[in-house]
C-alpha cells in the first residue's frame, strides 16, 4: 500500500475529518483540511482560480493526507493521490452526524475550518447531505474508476469499518 498521497472523502458528516485525524496520528503526518484553507469568513465562497491554486499547491507536494470534498477540485486530487479513503455511508448516518456535530459546535469555530466560518446546518447543507449519493457520489465513483491503475481505494460502509482498520493500523504500527 503506497500512502504518500492519501485523500479521505465522503459526505458531509460522514466522519472524513475524525478519520483524518486519527490516521494523521498513526501516520505521523500532518493532515491538510480543505475546509480550512478553501474558504473565506462567514461561509463565502473564495474564487475558484485562487482555490485552484491553493489546492494544486497541495497536492503537488510528495506526501500529503488532505480531508474533504471539494467536489470543484476532486478530480485533480484523484490524479496525484496514491490512496483514497472513502467513507460511503448510508445517508441517515451523516445526517445524524451532522446534526449531533451542530449541537456540539453550533455557532463555534472548530478547528478544521477556515477562521470566521462558525458551524452551521441550513437547508442548503441538509439537502447537499439528503442528495450527496444521488448528486456527487457517482461522479466521485466514475473519477475513482478512471484512476484505479495507480489507485488503492478503500471504502468503508459504515463507521465500525473505519473504526476498526484505525485500530488495527494503530497496532501495526506499535509492532
Amino acid at each position: 500500500m503506497n500512502c504518500d498521497r492519501i485523500m479521505i472523502v465522503g459526505c458531509p458528516g460522514s466522519g472524513k475529518t475524525t478519520f483524518a485525524v486519527e490516521l494523521g496520528e498513526i501516520l505521523e503526518r500532518e493532515v491538510v483540511h480543505l475546509d480550512k484553507l478553501l474558504w473565506l469568513p462567514n461561509w463565502q465562497m473564495m474564487e475558484y482560480e485562487e482555490r485552484r491554486k491553493i489546492h494544486d499547491d497541495i497536492i503537488s507536494g510528495d506526501k500529503w493526507i488532505v480531508d474533504g470534498m471539494w467536489r470543484s477540485h476532486v478530480a485533480e486530487r484523484i490524479e496525484r493521490a496514491t490512496l483514497v479513503y472513502f467513507l460511503d455511508y448510508p445517508r441517515r448516518i451523516s445526517m445524524w452526524r451532522a446534526l449531533i456535530r451542530r449541537i456540539r459546535f453550533g455557532g463555534k469555530q472548530r478547528f478544521d475550518i477556515a477562521d470566521g466560518c462558525k458551524e452551521q446546518l441550513d437547508s442548503y447543507f441538509i439537502n447537499y447531505i439528503k442528495n450527496f449519493r444521488r448528486d456527487v457520489r457517482p461522479y466521485l465513483v466514475s473519477q475513482l474508476e478512471c484512476n484505479k491503475d495507480h489507485l488503492e481505494v478503500i471504502t468503508f460502509t459504515h463507521p465500525r469499518q473505519a473504526k476498526r482498520y484505525l485500530k488495527q493500523l494503530r497496532a501495526r504500527q506499535l509492532d
